[in-house]
Order: structure tokens, then sequence, then C-alpha cells
């Protein structure tokens, strides 16, 4: 008897799993510490903030994100609060250009019981302008 397409593909452990999802997501993705240190990025996030892998490696969080702003000190109380938040926030380039984002983000545990939080943003720069020209 044949195999079945299932018993012909390798087996993936749920860690390989978790890396293909991150490594192929659509959108930017970052994981960091509860210290705000970025410890892992994808390569649309990258991308979206215009630096090399190896420069985003030196990269700290007021690089990128507006924290001074009121938005980003209410998401942060929100997540700090529910464990889990999304907002509209204010990206900065490389160059230094900032452009409106949406953030997701939420708290857990790693399997070795550090906290870590999974972040996702998403340029909504395009979605702003619409919006705009829709009203006139």
């Amino acid at each position: 008897m044949k195999p079945s397409k299932d018993e012909e593909r390798p087996q993936l452990t749920s860690a390989e799993i978790y890396d293909a999802v991150f490594r192929s997501a659509f959108h930017a993705m970052f994981f960091a510490n509860k210290e705000g240190d970025i410890i892992r990025f994808n390569e649309k996030f990258c991308k979206l903030f215009g630096y090399s892998e190896t420069e985003m490696r030196t990269i700290e969080r007021p690089d990128i994100l507006a924290i001074n702003e009121k938005a980003f000190s209410d998401f942060m109380d929100q997540r700090n609060d529910k464990g889990i938040a999304s907002a509209e926030i204010t990206g900065i380039r490389k160059s230094g250009k900032m452009f409106p984002c949406r953030i997701s983000s939420v708290i857990y545990h790693s399997d070795y019981g550090h906290e870590r939080i999974l972040n996702t943003l998403v340029d909504i720069s395009d979605d702003l302008s619409a919006r705009w020209n829709i009203g006139g």
C-alpha cells in the first residue's frame, strides 16, 4: 500500500512550525523581552524600517517607534495591564521618516519560563491615504 501524502511529509516539531510561520509571515514581527529589548525579528521587520539584518541587531525601541507619544504610552499601559493590546502608533524608518502603523502585541511565557512579547506591525500609510481620499 502506498503511503498517504501526510505520511510522506516529514513531521515537524512545534519549534519548526513556529519558526516557519514567523519567517514567512506577511507582516513585520518581532519578539522583545520584558525590558523592551528586541531579541528576534523577521525579514519583513527589517524591510519595514529600512535596516539590514546586521543593523537591526543594534537597534533599540526608540530608534523605530515614537515612544514619547500618548498613543504609545496608552498602548503600553493597556498591554501591561491586560497582557494584550493593539493600537495605531508612529514608526520611524532608518531615513528618519515617520509613518503611521498598527501594532498588535501579546505577552506570554516561553517554554523556558521567560516573559516574552510578540509584536506585529503593519504600515497603514496607504489605509490612511485612502480614508482621506474617500472623505474628499
